[in-house]
């Protein structure tokens, strides 16, 4: 196991390696989400419904969440950043291509290969963190952390409204397409020449074969199960619903596609101010409280949304809602790294396996629901559920390590 970084001489987070790592996961977080308030503008391209467009999503998920468990043993056995590196700037030309996709099924497919070189990115830098910091201070650091990812999704999901309005859909591909490959640019410089992203923790025993035989030892804890199960359904329910926030924008108030874009990012918004409080947040209340509180800011925002309030009622709602899905997720983060701290990027791409295959059913679900009954419906059973959510993992979180 790797001697972690914040116990070297100075005693210090390496906030600089952080930072580096930081700017390939805000450019996958923009990758990630920047489709979602695309999604009435691209049915429109395509001639088809909002409900059909989001294969564009749904393609990414399944590429970025079934992958991951390739992706995941692939950095324990050659090298973490290594694999960041390249998948981001695959994942950039991917993206560049499906600028210009003459079809809905070619911009699909564009978008999971995308996904499946993406899929190196994100989970390999939580273990990376895993690997490099101290349980005792590992939430706050991935807290922190996060603000990457939150910024990522803000950027991309407003910038996208923006150049879709301004240049057409095509645009944001473009953007988002050069930030990843710029990233991985950066990172493979790095690689060489920062000392703490060169190092290398110890390969799991059995080689490349070892690593994702580690993949199966998952199933014997208990601690994995129920932290795996939560993430799941965590994505199903709270994604599904999200993935259609812009399309209820469109349909219910006509706003531009530049607001819709802005209005969505504050979800991500929300997520941010997290990281900015998490360390004192955690250090006041704990982190059972702050995972209690997830339910009331859920329960809010889609109650909100379900009634089609006036748009500053939204605002309100999108953010309060993104406040509340960090809350519960950086918990079944930070924990998740714990799985199997032998082998932490086979641990941690099979939990982003588990929230993006929880995403894909989620995403699918909730466009047939969309489809045939409208948002409000779909806002209301994630106002019940999520809540539920909440409360049934908190119920079982003080025990979590002693099963």
């Amino acid at each position: 196991m790797a001697v972690a970084a914040i116990d070297d001489e100075t005693g210090a987070v390496p906030w600089r390696a952080l930072f580096v790592l930081g700017m390939a996961s805000f450019a996958s977080s923009s990758a990630l989400r920047f489709c979602d308030p695309l999604l009435p503008k691209i049915a429109d391209a395509f001639q088809t419904t909002p409900g059909s467009a989001a294969i564009v999503v749904t393609t990414y998920s399944v590429a970025y969440g079934g992958f991951q468990l390739l992706t995941g043993p692939l950095g324990d056995r050659y090298g973490k950043v290594r694999m960041i590196a390249a998948g981001a700037f695959l994942c950039g030309l991917f993206t560049l291509f499906s600028a210009y996709a003459t079809s809905l099924g070619q911009l699909a497919t564009f978008r999971f290969l995308a996904g499946l070189t993406g899929a190196a990115i994100i989970p390999n830098c939580l273990a990376f963190i895993g690997d490099t910091i101290p349980f005792a201070h590992r939430q706050a650091v991935m807290a922190r952390y996060a603000m990457f990812m939150s910024m990522g999704a803000i950027s991309g999901q407003a910038i996208g409204g923006l150049l879709a309005d301004a240049f057409g859909w095509h645009a944001a591909f473009v953007l988002v397409g050069t930030l990843l490959i710029l990233a991985g640019a950066v990172l493979g410089v790095q690689l060489r020449v920062n000392p703490v992203l060169s190092r290398r923790t110890a390969v799991p025993e059995g080689g490349l074969r070892g690593a994702f035989l580690q993949i199966l030892q998952i199933r014997t804890s208990s601690a994995a199960r129920l932290l795996l199960g939560t993430v799941t359904l965590e994505a199903a329910i709270h994604i599904g619903a999200m993935a259609f926030v812009g399309a209820h924008l469109r349909q219910a108030y006509g706003v531009s596609y530049t607001a819709i874009g802005l209005l969505t990012a504050l979800s991500a918004a929300g997520a941010a101010s997290y990281s900015l409080f998490a360390p004192m947040l955690l250090r006041r209340f704990g982190q059972q409280t702050l995972v209690g509180s997830a339910a009331f800011f859920l329960m809010a925002s889609f109650g909100l949304l379900a009634l089609t309030p006036p748009l500053w009622v939204v605002a309100i709602a999108l953010t309060a809602g993104g406040l509340g899905f960090v809350l519960l997720h950086n918990s079944l983060q930070s924990n998740a790294t714990q799985i199997n701290p032998e082998a932490r990027g086979a641990a941690l791409s099979t939990f982003a396996f588990s929230f993006f295959a929880g995403q894909t059913v989620g995403v699918a679900a909730a466009s047939w629901i969309y489809d045939h009954f409208g948002a409000p419906p779909l806002f209301t059973m994630a106002a019940i559920l999520m809540p539920m959510l909440v409360f049934w993992f908190r119920s079982r979180l003080g025990a979590l390590w002693a099963r």
